[in-house]
């Protein structure tokens, strides 16, 4: 599922430069569809793709995180065919043949699954960091200093290392990592067992996942040998395992078009549910850099600069008598007077004008807009 034509793969030696990380590859999964973004962001153009916390892309600082500890040839981008126009334009410097192409989206545990199964038929001994493609971490030596550290647990034991993120707050739209005692230390952090993967919880269970302390947010970030990954994936799925064992064999045989029938013929499942919640063997590392998952617009007060009346103001906006409210535009002129608490979003694409209680429903109107179009 090359970025060109029918999924293929060749068996080659390791490719990446000598040292600690040449055995570690990066797989940045960039699919989604921007609905909570809309309008800046669009079925064709979705989130990861657009410039939302600065003046690069999402997907462009996490390759960029990415680049600190590993040559970019040794970074891959999953995504749909449809996004691949929008990738290419953000990662000129990508080489096309890390663009590794789903035919369908199957959520994360295929999506996985397949970046697994071909560079593990790059490299046996491959060392593999998940990241998504569209969390903001600005903080990028930290960050691949932790990262670093996962690595090296992941390469030295049968684990599967997952980040976890101190909260913050207590958070109702993110899934919890509950942990357990100490496994490991490290000299640049510990890792801890995982007892349990929660999925969101309401109001009363975050505040006391909070005030518990053992509980962290769940950032989707995995380290992991492509080979224990793989033994987890025969343990605890299957079905999963053995179609990724097919397609193996379809890409050793240049057969691209068997390869993306057997990836369509997969169950859509998450790797959360489908393998983390299950294994024995996951361990959790504490990040100590700054993170966000930017998941709708109201976020973007966590990770942008505002005013003196804490409005977000972005591109040609003008906020007067009003107070946090996010106006953003990429085209119009837009202002607001003597309002407050409003999300206004003006993009060629489209306006949207709405109480900022209300985020997390602008995918509602983006699936809407889409039917009528």
């Amino acid at each position: 599922m090359k970025a060109k034509g029918k999924m293929t793969v060749k068996k080659e030696k390791p490719s990446g430069t000598a040292g600690a990380f040449s055995d570690t590859y990066f797989v940045i999964m960039a699919g989604g569809r921007g609905e909570r973004f809309w309008p800046l962001s669009t079925d064709l153009v979705p989130k990861p793709f657009v410039s939302l916390t600065g003046k690069k892309t999402l997907i462009e600082m996490t390759v960029d995180r990415a680049k600190r500890i590993v040559p970019i040839g040794r970074i891959f981008v999953v995504l749909g065919r449809e996004h691949l126009p929008a990738a290419k334009k953000c990662l000129p410097e990508l080489p096309l043949k890390n663009f590794i192409i789903e035919p369908v989206g199957r959520d994360t545990a295929p999506c996985i699954g397949l970046a697994a199964t071909m560079i593990h038929l790059r490299d046996p001994g491959a060392v593999m960091v998940v990241l998504p493609s569209d969390h903001f971490v600005p903080d990028g030596k930290r960050f691949a200093g932790l990262v670093r550290q996962a690595v090296k647990a992941a390469r030295g034991g049968e684990h599967l290392v997952t980040i976890g993120i101190p909260p913050q707050r207590p958070e109702t739209g993110y899934g919890y990592i509950k942990t357990g005692n100490k496994a490991l230390s490290l000299s640049g952090g510990d890792c801890y067992k995982v007892r349990r993967f929660v999925e969101k919880p309401d109001l009363a269970k975050a505040r006391h996942y909070v005030k518990e302390g053992s509980y962290y947010w769940n950032a989707g970030i995995f380290v992991w040998q492509t080979r224990v990954f793989l033994e987890g994936l025969r343990s605890h799925m299957p079905r999963l395992y053995e179609g990724l064992e097919e397609l193996r064999g379809a890409l050793l045989r240049g057969e691209g078009r068997k390869a993306d029938a057997i990836f369509a013929g997969f169950e859509k499942v998450s790797i959360d549910y489908g393998l983390m919640e299950k294994a024995k063997n996951v361990l959790m590392m504490p990040a100590g850099f700054r993170w966000d998952d930017v998941g709708t617009w109201t976020s973007l007060s966590r990770v942008l600069d505002t005013d003196d009346a804490g409005n977000v103001l972005r591109g040609r906006t003008v906020a007067l008598d009003a107070d946090n409210c996010v106006i953003i535009s990429d085209s119009v002129p837009v202002a607001a007077l003597g309002v407050s608490g409003l999300i206004i979003v003006a993009s060629k694409d489209g306006i949207l004008v709405c109480d900022a209680s209300k985020a997390q429903e602008v995918r509602q109107i983006a699936k809407i807009i889409n039917k009528k179009s």
